[in-house]
């Protein structure tokens, strides 16, 4: 399958640095990182233009300055940030934080690509309720990037877990995903802290590979993959970290 978008999970543990000297969650990382470096445009070659999506409290589209100061964890302490990234660098919006949900997506593209494919990225943060024109809007956005991250996640629904991502987000992802025929793949990374969930899943998404057709629309697989995938599906892989994760 070639990739066109990566569904993480936008917990602020996936940033270096973010939890202080603890380890993190370093096989979830290592997990986002290797889908992100899958990524292609449609054409299969490198992606030039990155989109960016994620949940927020307001509908907002443009280029955004990553930050997760809303969540109490300062720049100076994000390697990423103090090391690597000219807040004063490009036009006024780059200064202009985005949400800690694309945040955590636009820090793990810096990671894996490189600042300047995340400093260039348009950031599309999504309220929990959108009008059709602004939805439309969106989409338009997104379809002309040629790779997109997703913050999973609900701030709204706790209960939800960071792999459930957002209504406004999973209704954009259905419309991309019918727009362009994606199908979405699941990989499941199992951790060991008692303080963290069981696992953690990574959703890919682009065209499928050539094989036997399932009779789901891209719709169908829209909302299936944001559901619980049964363990027996070929569209679920488990990875186990070879060591306690988490602290």
């Amino acid at each position: 399958m070639s990739v066109r978008a990566v569904v993480l999970p936008a917990t602020v543990l996936l940033v270096p640095g973010a939890g202080g000297t603890g380890s993190g969650l370093p096989s979830v990382r290592s997990a986002v990182l290797a889908q992100l470096g899958r990524c292609t445009a449609a054409d299969g070659r490198p992606p030039v233009r990155w989109g960016v999506l994620g949940p927020s409290p307001r509908t907002r589209t443009g280029r955004r300055r990553p930050s997760l100061a809303a969540a109490g964890i300062a720049d100076r302490w994000l390697p990423l940030l103090r090391d690597g990234w000219d807040p004063t660098a490009g036009p006024a919006e780059h200064t202009e934080p985005g949400g800690v949900a694309t945040s955590v997506a636009q820090l793990m593209l810096a990671e894996a690509v490189g600042p300047g494919a995340a400093r260039e990225a348009v950031v599309v943060e999504l309220a929990a309720t959108v009008d059709e024109a602004a939805r439309r809007a969106a989409a338009d956005v997104l379809a002309s990037c040629d790779a997109v991250v997703v913050a999973g996640g609900d701030p709204l629904d706790a209960q939800a877990g960071p792999t459930r991502c957002a209504p406004g987000v999973e209704q954009m992802l259905a419309v991309l995903a019918e727009r362009s025929g994606w199908v979405a793949t699941t990989r499941s990374v199992e951790t060991a802290g008692p303080h963290l969930p069981v696992r953690y899943d990574v959703v890919t998404w682009g065209a499928p590979a050539p094989g036997p057709r399932t009779g789901r629309s891209p719709a169908q697989n829209a909302v299936s993959a944001n559901q619980p995938t049964p363990v027996s599906s070929s569209q679920k892989r488990t990875v186990r970290p070879t060591r306690t994760v988490g602290t």
